[in-house]
């Protein structure tokens, strides 16, 4: 499995670049809906007041207030719209230059963080984009977009980040994949963004966030045109879909992007989707594509467009507002260039889990007088069809860790206690016992549930120390328990 497991992560290095372009068919209504969320792939922030103004003024045109999952839906007529939101101890979110066309209801999903000081302003940061205006046309064969970012916090307040993208909504790396980002300064100063590294092409976006030091938040979006590129005729192959896994994470890890969904309440959820190209290289230069297109379906049969990356990637993160548990999600995948397009590679689907929860219970926490043989017990939740565990035990005067259970089976698989050393793993050494009168501290540094242990395509998180599911940091997603306790003299 988990040799598997590595190659469906392997690729995760590449570059995630995720189009905020989601289209679809039909006549709809007309206006603005979407999410509000804590983080990119995080819960839900209910009952946030949401005004809309006419762009560039302080004409009140509607206001809403999100509902329990987060959702809000706001009806206005064609035009362009800024969107400015406001809710106790969260700081200052807003989202400017909204456009809204006649029978089409604008997807839009909006990060409000808690504030990182409630007594410090939660106003948004002002910010000023030059070289970049409505309606204007890029043409991608001929070098660079030249761009420039001035932020103006609030009094007190300095800016944090600042990310810009094409054709996406920029945020954390991990959710967004390629962006430009810019630490801890006001002016980005002059700066050039090449179309080829987004894969667009078309009618898009370009967008800038811009976070400060309390957390405040304002999204900026020109629209523009990208022409230019891979406009031949072509012959392309249809890309191979390898593999997908939906990832729930039982710890909220705050994201700075946006797309994300209202995940479980405490935890994250997103699917990475893997694929491979194809090329007849008879055909080429005419098979090489411009990029990939992600397609998915909630029934399997209809399908539509919810991300554009470029031509070197072959991994998406799908950190959707869709997204639920229990609720199975299918993927297709298309090669692109200019007007041209492959036909759907095969399909896979994937069922999110459960939050997965592991509490330590024996020995407790500060407990005395402990056997040097001691039986360790937990309880987990049933999510899954296999549910691992790995304990750590560290002797505190020393320093040294030993693990449960032996080399060969490093994981304890749908159990929920283990007697030291009952599988004979320590025979012969020091750790064949626990030393008398001694402290010790003990934790699950992996715990996990996954639906299939030899094909996973799903799989929830308590704990992942080592890195091996969610590589994020260096130190993976840590226990949240940690108990200590000392042995009888």
């Amino acid at each position: 499995m988990h040799k598997k497991l590595w190659w469906l992560l392997a690729s995760s290095a590449l570059l995630l670049l995720l189009t905020a372009c989601p289209q679809t068919s039909g006549k709809q209504e007309t206006g603005i809906s979407g999410y509000v969320v804590d983080s990119g792939a995080g819960e839900a922030v209910a009952e946030t007041a949401i005004s809309v103004y006419d762009a560039g003024t302080e004409d009140l045109v509607a206001t809403v207030t999100s509902g329990e999952d987060g959702s809000f839906m706001i009806s206005v007529p064609e035009g362009a719209y800024d969107l400015k939101l406001e809710k106790e101890g969260y700081a200052g979110s807003q989202v400017l230059n909204v456009q809204v066309k006649e029978d089409y209801t604008t997807p839009l999903n909006i990060i409000q963080r808690k504030a990182f000081n409630p007594n410090w302003p939660v106003t948004p940061p002002e910010v000023t984009l030059e070289g970049v205006a409505d309606g204007d046309v890029f043409d991608s064969s001929f070098g660079y977009i030249p761009y420039r970012i001035i932020s103006t916090p609030a009094e007190n307040l300095s800016t944090n980040l600042i990310y810009a993208a094409l054709g996406k909504t920029p945020g954390s790396g991990f959710i967004t994949g390629f962006r430009d980002l810019f630490d801890s300064v006001d002016d980005t100063g002059m700066q050039y963004m090449d179309p080829l590294s987004y894969g667009v092409i078309g009618d898009t976006t370009f967008q800038v966030v811009v976070y400060d030091t309390n957390g405040n938040r304002t999204q900026l979006i020109r629209h523009v045109t990208i022409t230019g590129a891979f406009m031949g005729e072509n012959e392309l192959q249809a890309p191979e879909l390898r593999g997908v896994l939906a990832v729930t994470l039982g710890m909220n890890v705050g994201f700075y992007s946006v797309d994300g969904q209202t995940a479980p309440a405490g935890g994250n959820l997103f699917t990475y989707v893997l694929w491979q190209p194809k090329f007849d290289y008879s055909e080429y230069p005419n098979d090489e594509p411009a990029g990939y297109r992600i397609y998915r379906s909630f029934d399997g049969e209809n399908y539509a467009p919810i991300a554009t990356v470029d031509m070197y990637t072959t991994m998406f993160t799908d950190a959707s507002p869709d997204l639920e548990v229990g609720k199975t999600t299918y993927y297709k995948v298309t090669a692109f260039a200019g007007n041209d397009e492959s036909e759907p590679s095969n399909a896979l689907s994937t069922t999110p889990l459960d939050v997965f929860s592991v509490n330590l219970l024996s020995p407790e926490d500060n407990e005395m007088d402990v056997s040097v043989t001691p039986t360790f017990e937990w309880e987990m939740s049933e999510v899954g069809s296999y549910r691992y565990v790995g304990i750590a035990v560290w002797d505190a005067l020393t320093g040294e860790m030993a693990t449960l259970a032996s080399g060969a089976q490093p994981l304890l698989v749908n159990k929920t206690s283990y007697t030291w050393n009952e599988d004979g793993a320590y025979d012969g050494s020091g750790w064949y016992t626990l030393q008398p009168g001694r402290s010790y501290e003990w934790e699950a540094y992996e715990a996990y549930a996954v639906d299939d242990a030899a094909e996973p395509t799903a799989v929830s998180i308590a704990a992942d120390g080592f890195g091996l599911w969610f590589p994020y940091g260096i130190y993976g997603m840590p226990s949240g328990q940690h108990f200590t306790f000392t042995t009888a003299p």
